[in-house]
Parts: structure tokens; C-alpha cells; sequence
């Protein structure tokens, strides 16, 4: 899981950073997003679970980071843009416990996995 320093509360107001599911695949970190509607493809490899630091006192898992998760190709969009990872805990709502994760830059996710994930809605 990865820390998102900029998350805010439950209640909106400002809290403690929290954890959100993210991966580092081929050197770029990839986060989990709720969605179900896309076509599995070849498996490309593995990627791993980023380290979690919700409290400020180091990584929240001993075990994160040395697991690994199969990551798969996905029809609709490049691999470069967004993956399907089987990972733990499974809350895809797929019978193959695959979730969908877009690629992260500083800007957020790229325009094309946007376009895909609006064009679902």
C-alpha cells in the first residue's frame, strides 16, 4: 500500500495521512481504482506492493514490499497507462480477483485512462 500524504480525514477536515492500494510495476507506481468492466490479457509480469507510513513511524507492514502480485495486460487501455493485479484483499467484485490500477504522475492519472474510466460511467 502507498501513503497519500495529501489525503484528508473521514470527516474532511485534516487527519493523518492514510493508505491506499498502490503498486510499483516496471518502476512506476500504479494505484488500485474501483472498477470492474475490462478485458484480461496476457500476464506481463509481477509488480509489488508500495510500503505504507500511515502513522510516521515507518512502514505499517513488516511483509509489504517483499510480496509480489501477477499483473496482467488489459484490452482497453496500454500497459504504460493502467494493469489488472491480483491482489490481496481482493475487493474487485471480478470472479478472477483482478483489480484495475492506473498509472500515477504528478498531474494524476494520464487523459486516456480517464477518458476510458468516464466513457464507463
Amino acid at each position: 500500500m502507498a501513503c497519500d500524504a495529501a489525503s484528508s480525514g473521514a470527516d474532511g477536515g485534516d487527519g493523518a495521512a492514510s493508505c491506499a492500494f498502490a503498486v510499483h510495476f516496471r518502476g512506476e507506481l500504479y494505484t488500485r481504482v474501483r472498477y470492474a468492466d475490462f478485458t484480461v490479457r496476457d500476464e506481463l509480469g509481477s509488480s509489488r506492493p508500495t510500503l505504507c507510513d500511515d502513522t510516521g513511524e515507518g512502514p505499517s507492514s513488516d511483509t509489504a514490499g517483499t510480496e509480489t502480485y501477477a499483473t496482467y495486460r488489459i484490452e482497453e487501455l496500454d500497459a504504460g497507462t493502467a494493469v489488472a493485479v491480483r491482489d490481496e484483499p481482493d475487493e474487485s467484485g471480478r470472479r478472477d480477483r483482478l483489480s484495475l490500477y492506473v498509472l500515477q504522475r504528478d498531474g494524476g492519472i494520464p487523459a486516456e485512462a480517464k477518458k476510458f474510466l468516464d466513457s464507463k460511467r
